[in-house]
């Protein structure tokens, strides 16, 4: 995918460029940029970066002003009214009259990132981009440790930083006479019945069709499907067979002949689908050379170990497609896993003598099974209490869990995990791990239509008593082998536990040594140190990969975005805009944008 960035105000007159040096990696087949100004005489530049052939018209001056956008999108708006209607995997800069919009599309498969420094303001694909700015405080954000590791992300608008935004799936920002305005555009949650109809089977499965033409309607002649074993996978591969035709070129990983695999799941997909498969062996010394790398396109720390899997395969994919379809949404929309404790802990409700305020919430923070229990020993009191403490990371939950909509607590737990681990988690690591690499990856089960067809499903459809994904998997039962369909949820499973008491022991203690994490004079180093040496206490707690994995990421991060001068290679001169752009289309109802 490309990327987009630019300033609104004064700035330095080699701003973009720099911006551009601090992406290369998303602007190896070049960049453009357009120079102008709003109706007030701002200053406006916007500029659209990409790996691989340049797609037309998403670069242009308009009648009314600049329009920019990086990614897929139903249609070209006019004018910001227009913006709603749009579907797709998009961001988009808009200079309408006397303002800048920015958008992101209504899943949030495209970030977004942005900054006001005085009356200048600067949007970016990623963090690092911003910092070109040398006026730009670079400041690390003292919520921003706690909620990591906790979560593993960062959620919701927050960034590493302070003063750094993200800007929310669904939503747009107008700056006019430097002063920004959040609205969101995208509300599919608002107003939902109580009780609300059944869907069929087959209702469902037209809309899982619909979606999948959508994503492909841009598609090369042979796009890709990363296959991971599981349901979610395997029906975007039928779907999108049934589209094309069988043949189409799949991918996935595996840790070698030593570790469990999804292998022969996969295998029952490549066969029934004829496909062209390819299949990636994963073990450390593949990747460790290209850790610090890997972290680095992250952008913001992301403690998922499924991270170094999605920029290999999407480096392997990118050799045989520019596009490939993923099964990313299948667990938010469609009730994936932890939604039953969450139902017990509200059915039963706190244990005698813990307080029943936030007891909902603690339960889902500790439902992620990283480092919410730690945080005491792994901070010093003083970062935790300038962070909020955890009450600051219930707060995070509140509004969804204690919201009036949607109106059972169940549909209210998945909008949470299509907003938070969705656009935070999932679809920004796909994203990231894929663009450097001018691969595009789409995901049918998570676009506009299906969040939309999700939030109107009655909760007992997704969940039906411990079955989880209950109509999904009655939808796609038909054009994926039983035994994927009936399977319980298991995920790539990649191996931790046992990497780190064999082939990266050593390693993990180097990178983990209390000297290092004294340097750097954010974490405990004991607890840290503790936690490396992998005493039996440590290994009596079954999430304790996952832990130091993300302290892993965690210091490589800090090492490559904070503490490291910045990496700025020379970018080649930026392309010329095309001469003469073609006016914008108008979207909505009898146009491109409309459904």
């Amino acid at each position: 995918m490309d990327c987009l960035f630019g300033v609104c105000g004064a700035g330095a007159a080699d701003l973009l460029t720099r911006m551009a040096a601090r992406m290369t990696h998303r602007c190896r087949g070049g960049w453009q940029r357009l120079d102008g100004q709003l109706g007030d005489g701002t200053p406006l530049s916007i500029a659209r970066g990409w790996c691989g052939k340049a797609p037309p018209r998403h670069l242009h001056a308009g009648a009314d002003g600049l329009l920019g956008i990086a990614g897929q999108i139903s249609g070209l708006p006019a004018t910001p009214t227009q913006i709603p209607a749009l579907s797709g995997a998009f961001v988009l800069a808009m200079g309408h009259f006397d303002e800048l919009v920015l958008a992101r599309d209504p899943a949030g498969v495209k970030a977004l990132y942005w900054a006001r420094n005085g009356n200048r303001l600067l949007f970016a694909s990623e963090v690092k981009a911003l910092f070109a700015d040398p006026e730009l405080p670079r400041r690390l954000r003292p919520g921003a440790l706690p909620e990591y590791l906790t979560f593993s992300f960062i959620p919701g608008a927050g960034t590493m930083f302070e003063g750094v935004a993200e800007l929310e799936p669904g939503t747009t920002l107008s700056w006019r006479q430097g002063r920004a305005r959040l609205a969101r555009h995208f509300r599919p949650e608002e107003n939902l019945a109580a009780e609300r109809p059944d869907w069929s089977a087959a209702q469902l499965r037209e809309e899982l069709i619909q979606a999948t033409r959508e994503c492909l309607r841009e598609a090369a002649p042979r796009p890709g499907v990363f296959l991971s074993g599981g349901v979610d996978s395997s029906a975007v591969l039928a779907l999108a067979s049934q589209a094309l035709g069988k043949g189409l070129p799949t991918f996935s990983v595996d840790f070698g002949p030593d570790y469990p695999s999804e292998n022969p799941f996969i295998d029952l997909m490549v066969r029934r689908y004829r496909t062209e498969h390819h299949r990636l062996s994963v073990r450390p010394r593949a990747f460790l050379d290209e850790f610090a790398e890997i972290v680095y396109r992250l952008d913001e720390p992301i403690g998922d170990p499924v991270t170094v899997p999605n920029f290999l395969l999407a480096r392997a994919a990118s050799q045989v497609t520019p596009l490939v379809l993923n099964g990313e949404g299948g667990d938010p929309c469609f009730g994936g896993p932890k939604n039953i404790p969450m139902l017990l802990a509200e059915l039963y409700g706190p244990p005698p003598g813990e307080p029943a305020e936030g007891f909902l919430e603690r339960c889902y923070l500790a439902s992620f099974g990283r480092c919410y229990r730690d945080l005491e020993a792994l901070l010093s009191p003083e970062l935790l209490a300038a962070a909020g403490g955890r009450e600051a990371l219930e707060e995070h939950l509140r509004p969804f869990i204690h919201g009036q909509q949607p109106p059972a607590l169940q549909d209210r737990l998945h909008w949470l995990n299509i907003r938070r681990k969705g656009a935070n988690l999932i679809l920004v690591k796909v994203e990231k791990m894929t663009s450097g690499h001018g691969l595009t990856a789409l995901p049918p089960l998570f676009t506009r239509r299906i969040i939309e067809a999700s939030l109107a499903l009655p909760a007992h459809q997704k969940l039906r008593g411990s079955e989880e994904k209950w109509l999904l998997k009655e939808a796609v039962r038909e054009i994926v082998p039983a035994p994927i369909v009936v399977r319980p949820k298991s995920g790539m499973q990649v191996p931790l536990r046992l990497w780190f008491r064999g082939e990266l022991r050593r390693y993990i203690r180097r990178r983990l040594s209390r000297r290092q994490i004294r340097r750097q004079g954010l974490l405990n180093p004991a607890t840290v140190g503790a936690l490396a040496r992998l005493s039996p206490e440590v290994l009596s707690d079954r999430a304790w990969g996952f832990k130091l994995w993300m302290l892993l990421t965690f210091v490589y991060w800090y090492e490559e975005l904070v503490a490291a001068p910045a990496r700025v290679a020379a970018p080649e001169n930026p392309v010329p805009p095309v001469a003469d752009p073609a006016p914008p289309v108008p979207a909505g109802p009898g146009g491109p944008g409309g459904r």
